[in-house]
């Protein structure tokens, strides 16, 4: 499997409209981020081509008018970029990251309750201490 490559926080701002439309044209999305942000229409077309080379973003032709798609479901690219954000950290500071999203994060009494019994599961085999993943084990035994 080869590695997806990250996107950028303006190119999430095209594949959230895109997710949350279905389908968008260039024109649409420009539409929308010029209300959003103090982008050119230049700047979006720049974002979908990216997004595009990325193999994030496809595109029927309709007449002379692309029509573009998210090419994965909005939680598979979520779910990708969040465990990239935990395998660049040390895993003992995983819950630390956690536990401070969660305070921070704005979320529904169902995502709450979600979460509890998440936990509550997780910790019948979560072990007392998650071990430094930073250097490798047979570094640190010397």
């Amino acid at each position: 499997m080869t590695e997806e490559l990250p996107i950028t926080s303006s190119e999430w701002e095209v594949m959230r409209i895109i997710w949350t439309m279905g389908q968008a044209t260039s024109n649409e999305v420009v539409h929308l981020l010029l209300n959003k942000r103090a982008w050119k229409a230049s700047t979006v077309k720049t974002l979908i081509s990216r997004l595009m080379q990325k193999k994030m973003l496809t595109a029927q032709k309709e007449g002379h008018t692309n029509i573009y798609q998210c090419a994965i479901p909005e939680r598979v690219a979520m779910q990708r970029e969040a465990t990239r954000l935990f395998q660049n950290m040390c895993a003992m500071k995983n819950g630390e990251v956690l536990t401070q999203l969660v305070k921070d994060l704005q979320l529904s009494k169902t995502d709450i309750e979600k979460l509890q019994s998440v936990l509550v599961e997780k910790a019948k085999t979560a072990p007392d201490e998650v071990a430094c993943n930073c250097i490798p084990e047979e570094e640190t035994a010397k």
